[in-house]
């Protein structure tokens, strides 16, 4: 018996059982490796249970818990924690749940399928798919799924309205071949300063992967790394790696100092301080003056913009290149601290720190889900080293580098992930390639279209925009046809003009129609009566507003609706003109007029009259431009009512871009604020346009609202007594490139195609919830609905990579062609924005000293600062 103990003995000693310790954090053997071995552990366990019995006084041990297995299927790796959509499934191919609900059994019922998604959510519910479809897809914080597995209680299933996504990416890594060998030889300029290679010399790097497999085990946990050089190895995935590297090129005095980036890890030579000059070593990009500049945030910066040249200069300069001239001299002195740590240096006078991004030996792919534009990259080899391998389970892959992706750092879990980063002549980094640029993508931060839906319809349709004439005192007609013209020019067919009590305003209403004959471009006017401002409390105030409506009605600009003239209100529903009863319009004002108009009042009262009010043709729903609370405005909130309450009337929805009001109680004692967040202006366009098969006019308010934040127009004419606090330097011309691309949609039925690339971005200038210093009226109504975010949108012509910055803090995006909705958080400093394309800026904004958001500010302002590439 003894003879067979100690054989047995000795396989656990050559299987490793014996004294077998748990492995540390970060070493493990992938899931394929280790389910082979914990079979083969309990395959010996079982047989010396067996053999042993009872006899000789032993007795067998009480049996090991059975543990399930809670791994993931091969190819299969996490995503992150993202929006379900709203209306439908975000991911539609099957569903199911279960009170054993694991990710181990969502995936494998989503791999029977053949799906490439699989998502847990609610803790025992179950979606596959290919795709997204909806609304949803956002990432968030991996804590936002924090509801435990009903099958797990150690692993998460999703939350209410949030999945926990995973996704089938092992075609992807078979892309990255690492049977294949690549050899890379780095060789120097001329001129190499001391710590550099000098031009004479150059350096080989090879590595040999290999794995191996036992008849017991019929796998290996250990790889091993032959390297020439040194080289430093740390494993994301669950394998053990053992290294081995011996030098065989150059000394350690020359090799190149390697600099890792500790943003997102990459991996830079620093090859030494370049002689600049006037005409720049690196010609790509450039940065001057940037007061908290590190190392880091160059290098970073660079790589996202798709450079592989960083240099640093000044202490306070950053430039950028895709090559390094081949007379450069590295004979400059570089002593000055970078003004973001001083214990770092940044350059010198004339003197350009320049550091490398090590090659890539596998292009990274992406894959795009659904509008969202949230791009999930595969991993990838990105060694500059040749690799075999004799085992397809020892796949050596790299994860790509995406920093604000929450699973980023995750490696493949059906492979062992090794990243290489050699302390001399290897070096790896990783990147996101989205359009030959380099990117790290923030999936977290975009949002697709509330709807794509263009419904054909027969029916002309209108864009009308609500124009405060009450702000036009000191308009002459050329001013009027500076309005006209903006506004033409962005797709607008007329103005809505807001007329008050004052007789003045009557006579620039008057300069406007004049106006818009002369250009005789066929732009329209309508007359909005203002009932807050205007009197309809007799009946000489029914004759005062048929006097106002008839003296424009036969003018060659008058707009019209069903051959009828075009006339509007804002409020009015309490007019009775001395009747005592508010159906007096009909009596008071339409039959007085002696010609038709189609009669669409903004009303504020109880709407299932509408239907019943004869005088009325439709109704402009005022209210539908903003949410009322603290969230976002949807169709069902506002339009499906007012639709269903009209009947076959004409119902009108508004859009605006945003709206806050600041006057105290000795002023005009409005200070409140709507919910401008999560880029309103699109979302609300985007739900008009899927209605265009039900409504023919929408309204855009406002163009000149400057009281209450709500225009589109420049800052032009007499703004309201202390409305300049929060108007002056806010300008929101910039938007109108989405005022014409959504109303020529809403107008044609099809979207236009995208011809410029264009970068527009919004921001309030300080955080939702500082106090102010020196404020008399408060804090607005609505304060605490808001959000502290940088808002974009991109409308691009083909994929390419968008960087935002806010502050000090830079956020890079993948982007598909069309339009991209984009946001980052606000943080202290002023803004701007980038379009990169194969290596080069194409276009960008940059508010320099236009804007600066801050955490204390002096009094409240709650209007948004508007910038774009095209303005």
């Amino acid at each position: 018996m003894a003879p067979v103990a100690a054989t047995l003995l000795a396989l656990l000693a050559v299987s490793g059982l014996g004294e077998a310790k748990p492995l540390s954090p970060g070493r493990h053997a992938p899931p394929r490796i280790a389910n082979i071995l914990s079979t083969s552990r309990r395959s010996l366990h079982s047989l010396l249970a067996r053999y042993y019995g009872d006899a000789h006084g032993l007795t067998k041990p009480a049996p090991l818990p059975t543990k399930r297995d809670t791994s993931i299927p091969a190819g299969w790796s996490y995503f992150g924690c993202v929006d379900e959509s709203w209306d439908e499934r975000l991911l539609s191919g099957f569903g199911f749940s279960s009170e054993s609900l694991t990710p181990l059994l969502c995936l494998t019922e989503c791999s029977k399928l053949g799906y490439t998604y699989g998502g847990m959510e609610y803790a025992d519910e179950c979606y596959c798919g290919d795709g997204f479809t909806g609304d949803g897809g956002g990432l968030n914080s991996a804590s936002t799924c924090n509801m435990a597995c009903s099958g797990d209680s150690s692993a998460m299933c999703g939350a209410g309205w949030y999945l926990s996504l995973y996704t089938y990416n092992d075609t992807g890594l078979a892309s990255c071949d690492p049977s294949t060998a690549v050899t890379t030889t780095l060789s120097a300029g001329s001129g190499v300063a001391t710590g550099g290679l000098n031009a004479s010399q150059s350096v080989s790097v090879s590595a040999s992967i290999t794995a191996s497999a036992t008849a017991s085990v019929n796998a290996s946990a250990s790889i091993s790394l032959s390297a020439s050089s040194s080289a430093s190895i740390s494993a994301n995935a669950s394998a053990s790696v053992s290294v081995t590297a011996s030098s065989s090129a150059a000394s350690a005095s020359s090799t190149f100092v390697t600099y890792e980036d500790a943003e997102d890890s990459s991996e830079w030579y620093s090859l030494g301080c370049a002689v600049d000059s006037s005409t720049r070593v690196l010609t790509g990009s450039s940065s001057l003056s940037i007061q908290n500049l590190t190392i880091d945030d160059c290098l970073t910066s660079c790589e996202e913009a798709g450079y592989t040249y960083a240099g640093l200069e000044y202490g306070e300069q950053c430039y950028c290149g895709s090559s390094l001239p081949s007379s450069v001299s590295f004979t400059a002195t570089c002593d000055m601290a970078c003004t973001g740590d001083a214990s770092e240096t940044c350059g010198g006078g004339w003197g350009l720190a320049v550091y490398e991004l090590v090659g890539i030996s596998c292009e990274t792919t992406t894959s795009t889900i659904g509008g969202n534009h949230v791009v999930i990259p595969s991993t990838s080899v990105a060694a500059s080293a040749s690799a075999t391998s004799s085992s397809s389970s020892a796949v050596i892959v790299v994860p790509t580098a995406v920093s604000s992706v929450a699973t980023s750092s995750e490696a493949d879990v059906s492979s062992a992930a090794v990243s290489v980063a050699a302390s001399a002549t290897v070096a790896t980094t990783t990147s996101a390639a989205a359009a030959s640029a380099t990117a790290a993508v923030t999936a977290s931060s975009t949002a697709a279209p509330e709807s794509t839906t263009v419904p054909s319809s027969s029916s002309d349709h209108q864009v009308w925009a609500h124009h405060m004439v009450g702000n036009t005192y000191p308009y002459a007609e050329s001013d009027w046809e500076s309005d006209i013209q903006a506004a033409q020019s962005y797709g607008i067919d007329g103005f809505a003009l807001n007329i008050g009590s004052e007789s003045w305003q009557v006579d620039r209403a008057a300069d406007a129609y004049s106006a818009a004959a002369a250009l005789g471009t066929g732009f329209k006017l309508f007359i909005s009566l203002d009932m807050t401002s205007l009197s309809c409390a007799s009946s000489s105030d029914a004759d005062n507003l048929v006097s106002i409506v008839t003296r424009f009605a036969t003018q060659s600009n008058q707009a019209t609706h069903d051959s009828k003239v075009l006339v509007s209100t804002f409020a009015g529903s309490d007019c009775q003109f001395g009747t005592g009863s508010s159906s007096s319009w009909q009596s008071s004002f339409v039959d007085r007029l002696g010609f038709d108009i189609f009669f669409v009042p903004s009303l504020f009262s109880d709407i299932s009259t509408f239907s019943s009010d004869s005088w009325m043709d439709g109704e402009l729903n005022w209210n539908s431009g903003w949410p009322s609370g603290d969230a976002d405005i949807t169709t069902t909130s506002t339009d499906a009512k007012y639709i269903a309450a009209l009947g076959d009337k004409e119902y009108m929805p508004a859009v605006s871009p945003f709206f806050f009001t600041h006057f105290g109680a000795n002023s005009w004692n409005k200070n409140w604020l709507y919910r401008g967040d999560d880029w309103l202006y699109c979302s609300r366009w985007e739900q008009i346009i899927a209605l265009r098969d039900s409504v023919s006019m929408t309204e855009i308010l406002t163009w000149n609202d400057f009281g209450e934040s709500s225009y589109l127009g420049p800052i032009h004419g007499a703004l309201p007594s202390g409305s300049d606090a929060w108007v002056d330097g806010f300008d929101h011309t910039g938007i109108n490139v989405l005022t014409k691309y959504y109303a020529t949609a809403f107008k044609t039925g099809s979207y236009p195609a995208i011809e410029t690339d264009t970068i527009i971005m919004w921001s309030r200038p300080h955080a939702h919830d500082a106090t102010a210093s020196d404020d008399s009226v408060g804090k607005p109504t609505g304060w605490d609905w808001t959000e502290d975010y940088l808002y974009a949108v991109v409308l691009a012509t083909s994929p390419a990579v968008v960087s935002l910055t806010s502050g000090d803090e830079t956020t890079t995006f993948a982007v598909s062609a069309g339009l991209s909705k984009l946001k980052v958080a606000s943080n202290s400093g002023t803004i701007n924005g980038r379009i990169i394309r194969d290596g080069s800026v194409v276009t960008s904004y940059y508010a320099y000293n236009d804007f600066d958001y801050t955490q204390s500010p002096s009094t409240y302002n709650y209007n948004y600062f508007v910038g774009s590439s095209s303005s």
